[in-house]
């Protein structure tokens, strides 16, 4: 991005006011900087925020936005740009686009009352280092992403994975949040409003904390946040299983989900398992981890693995159907073995069979790697996912349900180059399916920013396809639509999912806007999120 040197100086006053708040080099209008902070991975139409300001405090952020406001302008936040919802694109010209990264400070780790304070714009790479060092983790730590997303963004989408088949989703982490509003007042949640206590709890009182998350960002900014902390587990174990078919494997996972057994388990289908060896994920990659674990072996954050690993070498999944992955967290080698040989006994009843352990233990010793592997397909391919949340008892139906809309538009996908594929896992006793799909387009200045010099060069000049991009998106509605009609939820909600449309209580809709009409009565804070304007 541009250095101070190169930023195009003040030329209107909202420009200059905000300029004199956070510094002339924090702030800017220049074009392909705005169109790329104003753009996310969803392929969906969005305006081109007319300023965009890197704040480095709640205090110069609350500061902004009142200028912002004043002026008339909507307001709306960008953590990581992980989002697929159209998150944080904004739906006006005149808005002023607020960039976290620079609020990434750690403000407090408390190991006494077990609880951590943290700017909004720290990533989850950055805080599990650091909480690491204190021997202590937040209870779900993290997206596959977190090299990149931020604190406030999963909180704003309701994320979920590391850690959450034991601990949910990120909400349920969260003690406190210091929120900027849209006129520029700063409100705190949870007990640190006391006006004699700490940040230690989440019930102050209503539950005001949770009106501010899973929200994003349509009732205010999160500037910092509170969550809570558990030890780290002394000992993590691994094992895989594959599966034939994918209504065991679901099954075997909503036996393990109410068991609450798994720090994650989840599985992929068999384009998941095909891909791993293009996407890299070779022999020579698990040897150079699995030496990381056994240098930690048997420490206080040793990884002892269950089963061997590795010795599959790169094809360890490629003749494997369905495959699911757990991982198993405890202060005692004892315990842990104990719920990996429970979950054992689980798969085998289920027509399991064991594989190679390789991948999970990858995934855990490395937990914020790279995203290219999340974000592309293993020969460029675009990718874009929706999912549905649900119930235990729905996980079959809602699997079987989408594997036959797949089946349904095979010959469709086939004439155009569209791949597919799905993860499922659970967060606590819920469940969540999240198919893909993958086509070859043009990636744009993002995505080709998130991955490694090597492959922006090799995928840089892959041409726009207009006319398959548009079946994918039409076949990604179909797949919202069809989690719709099986009473599914969403995480992740931004501007795509109908939220608004999906409810079916007129007390509940009206207290949203309610709420709305409180904390943002001029509708500037991310218009068109939560699907209020």
């Amino acid at each position: 991005m541009n250095t101070a040197a190169q930023q195009t100086p003040p030329v209107n006053p909202v420009l200059s006011r905000i300029a004199a708040i956070v510094g002339v080099e924090h702030c800017t209008v220049d074009p392909v900087e705005r169109q790329f902070y104003s753009t996310d991975l969803s392929f969906l139409p969005g305006e081109i925020a007319a300023i965009i300001v890197r704040p480095g405090n709640t205090e110069e952020l609350a500061a902004a936005v009142a200028v912002a406001a004043e002026a008339g302008m909507a307001i709306v936040a960008r953590g990581g740009g992980m989002s697929y919802t159209r998150g944080y694109q904004p739906e006006r010209a005149d808005t002023l686009l607020v960039d976290m990264r620079r609020m990434q400070r750690i403000l407090e780790i408390n190991t006494e009352d077990m609880y951590v304070r943290v700017e909004a714009g720290c990533t989850w790479k950055q805080l599990y280092e650091a909480l690491l060092e204190r021997n202590v983790r937040t209870p779900y730590f993290g997206p596959l992403s977190g090299m990149y997303a931020t604190i406030g963004g999963a909180l704003s989408q309701n994320s979920l994975f590391l850690g959450s088949g034991l601990y949910n989703t990120v909400a349920e982490s969260a003690l406190g949040l210091k929120v900027v509003l849209a006129d520029g007042s700063v409100l705190q949640t949870g007990s640190a409003a006391h006006r004699h206590s700490n940040a230690f709890w989440r019930h102050f009182g209503p539950d005001m904390t949770g009106l501010f998350t899973a929200d994003t960002g349509a009732f205010g900014i999160k500037a910092e946040a509170t969550l809570r902390l558990i030890e780290a587990p002394a000992v993590t174990m691994f094992m895989s299983f594959g599966f034939d078919q994918l209504a065991p494997m679901l099954t075997t996972q909503t036996v393990l989900a109410r068991k609450r057994l798994c720090a994650e388990c989840y599985g992929f289908d068999p384009y998941y398992n095909q891909s791993f060896e293009g996407q890299g994920f070779t022999f020579k990659e698990g040897l150079a981890v699995l030496a990381d674990v056994a240098r930690s072996e048997g420490g206080i954050k040793g990884l002892w693995s269950s089963f061997k690993v590795a010795t599959a070498g790169k094809t360890f999944l490629r003749d494997c159907n369905y495959s699911l992955h757990m991982t198993f967290d405890s202060y005692d080698k004892d315990v842990a073995h104990k719920a990996l040989a429970t979950a054992r006994e689980i798969c085998l009843q289920h027509g399991g069979r064991e594989i190679d352990n390789t991948l999970p233990t990858v995934f855990r010793a490395h937990p914020f790697a790279g995203v290219r592997t999340v974000l592309l397909g293993a020969a460029g391919e675009v990718w874009i996912p929706v999912h549905g949340f649900m119930p235990l008892s729905k996980a079959v139906e809602v699997g079987n349900a989408t594997e036959a809309f797949f089946a349904e538009h095979r010959a469709l996908m086939e004439k155009h180059g569209i791949k597919s594929s799905y993860l499922t896992c659970f967060a606590g006793t819920e469940f969540v399916i999240e198919p893909s799909l993958y086509w070859h387009d043009e990636l744009g200045d993002f995505r080709l920013s998130l991955i490694e010099p090597e492959f922006q060069a090799k995928w840089r000049d892959i041409p726009a396809d207009a006319a398959t991009r548009d079946v994918a998106l039409k076949l990604r509605d179909g797949l919202r639509d069809l989690y719709d009609r099986h009473g599914c939820c969403h995480l992740q909600l931004g501007k795509y999912y109908p939220y608004q449309e999906m409810m079916a209580n007129e007390a509940l809709r009206a207290l949203v806007q309610g709420v709305k009409d409180v904390v943002d009565p001029d509708r500037r804070m991310n218009p068109g999120s939560l699907g209020l304007r």
